[in-house]
């Protein structure tokens, strides 16, 4: 595998998205040649805004037959696909059949289209695929527990990833990533990560709900934290192995939105709720492999990375 991303020709699914947009502006800033393909059903374009006459844009599903993928691929050769297209897993219990299309068979989407170039493939898959811990901190030994059907279909991605390599020599990177946030990062219907949610309620000045007793834990990991250990991943010696990219720090829930109020400068008493079904009592994971594979480490505390989004999010709410 090359060890410079300069010149190479990349292809970004979900480039459009919140961790897309964000690792889509710093392969150009590394000097690689990026296209992006997105269907804009979670991705804006509004992401892309920096860098939108510096990237091709491709609008389309992932999960469309391959013979049509591949027709609109054509003419495209790619020295490394970066994977991160999926269906929301807050989304695939009441849709598990749109999340199998997405994030199963858009994989072999993928992977076929891997296949005819010989690139590398860099996947972005999910810790929660661990479900409840039998210890902590989680590492890459510990059990797979999936608890709804886009964990399943993530772990489902991973093999099918482990196949290709084995059968047809595709080069990947599994990388199982913690709680990610920071700016771009949006609520929408069916879909409220965390820290957007909180964000967003605390400065109106509405009532947040907070599931179960609020002392479940999330490791949580800012974006620009993971862009830079999805590129370490891709320019290393993975084989078929799986890693985690996370910080090692576990916070609470009820903690999370202490930190935000803090940094918002405004208190409001949240609601109180009972279990979401799939949640997940602790989360706390282990980069040590990462970190000795491919010298990966979390740089950004949590405060610092909040104080980040909440400067973006007061500007872009």
């Amino acid at each position: 595998m090359e060890k410079d991303i300069k010149n190479l020709q990349i292809l970004v699914t979900g480039g459009a998205g919140f961790i897309g947009s964000h690792l889509t502006e710093e392969l150009l800033r590394r000097g690689a040649r990026v296209v992006v393909l997105d269907d804009l059903s979670n991705g804006r374009m509004e992401n892309l805004e920096l860098v939108k006459d510096k990237i091709t844009i491709i609008k389309y599903d992932i999960s469309s037959s391959f013979s049509d993928f591949k027709k609109t691929l054509n003419g495209y050769t790619f020295d490394g696909i970066f994977h991160l297209a999926c269906h929301p897993r807050s989304l695939s219990l009441q849709n598990p059949f749109r999340d199998l299309n997405v994030n199963a068979l858009g994989m072999l989407n993928i992977l076929e289209i891997a296949k005819l170039n010989k690139s590398k493939v860099t996947f972005t898959s999910n810790s929660g695929i661990y479900g409840d811990p039998k210890y902590l901190p989680i590492d890459e030994k510990h059990p797979d527990d999936p608890s709804t059907p886009y964990d399943a279909n993530k772990l489902v991605s991973e093999y099918y990833m482990k196949i290709y390599n084995r059968i047809f020599n595709i080069p990947i990177a599994i990388c199982r990533l913690a709680t990610v946030y920071g700016e771009r990062q949006m609520t929408k219907p069916g879909w409220k990560p965390v820290i957007p949610e909180f964000a967003k309620n605390i400065l109106e000045g509405k009532k947040s709900i907070i599931y179960w007793d609020g002392e479940q834990t999330r490791d949580l990991i800012y974006v620009k934290d993971v862009v830079q250990g999805l590129i370490k991943a891709f320019l290393a010696e993975t084989k078929d192995e799986v890693f985690i990219l996370g910080t090692g720090v576990e916070t609470t829930i009820n903690d999370i939105y202490k930190i935000i109020c803090n940094a918002l400068g405004k208190w409001v008493e949240p609601k109180r709720a009972e279990k979401i079904a799939g949640d997940i009592k602790k989360m706390r994971y282990s980069s040590k492999k990462a970190e000795k594979w491919f010298k990966f480490k979390a740089e950004y505390n949590l405060e610092r990375g909040v104080r980040n989004y909440i400067n973006w999010f007061k500007v872009n709410k």
